[in-house]
């Protein structure tokens, strides 16, 4: 079965609260045993999967010229040699992933001319793809990352990869 990878922004497909907050209101800070909960749970899900994981402190950066590179590196063939890379910088090196100078050496690492990768990322027609594609998969029903499909079934969540997992052992018969 072919895995077939669609990038989006998780600004688009993720979904609001169902009562959104006056406008001026701050959402209200995570108390200090959940925050330390929650950053237990991502360190214990990457020991599960073997992932390495530093959370990054400070500001996130936009993902948005990453993710456009990942559409270059996919019509190209190459968006596994520049996907596992890209998420290494990100979650595990803590690379400014804003940076085109650290998207252009992931392309270049991906085996892409980086210079031309580059410029077409930086393009108003990815731009506009990127925001399309989003915007289809909300449509579709995501409102998440991870957000996996098999056939029309759908699932959310890296807790839900052994169901994907059955779910493609069952469409095998």
């Amino acid at each position: 079965m072919e895995i077939d990878f669609r990038p989006a922004l998780l600004s688009i497909i993720k979904e609001p609260p169902p009562n959104p907050l006056p406008e001026g209101v701050k959402a209200p800070d995570l108390g200090p045993r959940k925050r330390a909960n929650m950053a237990n749970d991502l360190r214990h899900w990457a020991e599960l999967c073997g992932a390495e994981f530093h959370p990054a402190g400070g500001e996130r950066k936009d993902p948005r010229l990453l993710t456009q590179a990942a559409l270059v590196a996919k019509d190209q063939g190459r968006f596994r040699e520049y996907h596992y890379p890209a998420f290494r910088a990100r979650w595990a090196d803590a690379k400014d992933i804003s940076d085109p100078e650290v998207v252009r050496a992931l392309l270049a690492g991906a085996g892409l001319d980086a210079d031309a990768a580059l410029e077409r990322a930086q393009s108003d027609e990815l731009r506009e793809r990127l925001d399309a594609d989003s915007r289809a998969a909300v449509e579709r029903g995501v409102f998440g990352a991870p957000t996996l499909f098999v056939g029309d079934e759908m699932f959310w969540g890296n807790d839900r990869f052994e169901l994907v997992r059955y779910y493609i052992q069952k469409s095998r018969g």
